[in-house]
């Protein structure tokens, strides 16, 4: 089983989802607001839910002998959050798909931003992705924000692209290419 952790700022790392994460998961994932800002968190979260995340997780991890998803945790090892990629084939899979939730209590403190951006890094060297992208609901203007101050462009707007909760929502997309970010780490 992959052992990464990687340093995000005083107090805050990343590392592999576990199972002892379950009660976290359901503590946190059960607050509707992150569900009505994310697309793939079901609401009401269950306990079953949990469970199945963290065995894809663990079994993506143990299949590439590299994490993909990361836990965000404060440095006593309690989860607040996530921020990861879906499944890959490490070496072969060109671009994926970046996600990531942060536990209501902890927004509006750059936390998302960093752990974004430390995720990044992490994706273009070990995981040779070339390309990373996403979508964000076109109202969740603090989740822009995290993806341009790490350096990714709104490649487009998809309007009326989801239909969720009663409602039809527009979606942005975003995307970084790696040699856009090697570029902006030469200007820092």
């Amino acid at each position: 089983m992959p052992n990464d952790k990687l340093y995000v700022r005083d107090g805050l790392y990343l590392s592999g989802v576990k199972p002892n994460d379950k009660a976290a998961f359901v503590e946190h994932l059960k607050e509707k607001a992150i569900h009505e800002t994310t697309s793939n968190i079901p609401y009401p979260y269950s306990e079953e839910d949990a469970v199945k995340w963290i065995n894809r997780c663990t079994a993506g991890a143990e299949k590439q002998g590299k994490e993909q998803l990361f836990a965000i945790r404060q440095s006593n090892g309690y989860l607040i959050g996530s921020v990861g990629i879906g499944d890959i084939e490490i070496g072969q899979t060109h671009r994926a798909e970046l996600g990531y939730w942060l536990a209501k209590p902890y927004w509006g403190q750059g936390i998302t931003t960093d752990a974004v951006r430390v995720f990044v890094k992490y994706a273009f060297k070990e995981l040779a992705v070339v390309r990373l992208y996403t979508q964000v609901y076109d109202f969740n203007i603090g989740s822009w924000k995290v993806l341009e101050k790490n350096g990714f462009k709104l490649e487009g707007l998809l309007r009326k692209h989801i239909y969720r909760d009663g409602r039809y929502i527009d979606d942005r997309l975003y995307g970084l290419l790696k040699e856009e970010w090697e570029a902006m780490l030469g200007d820092a």
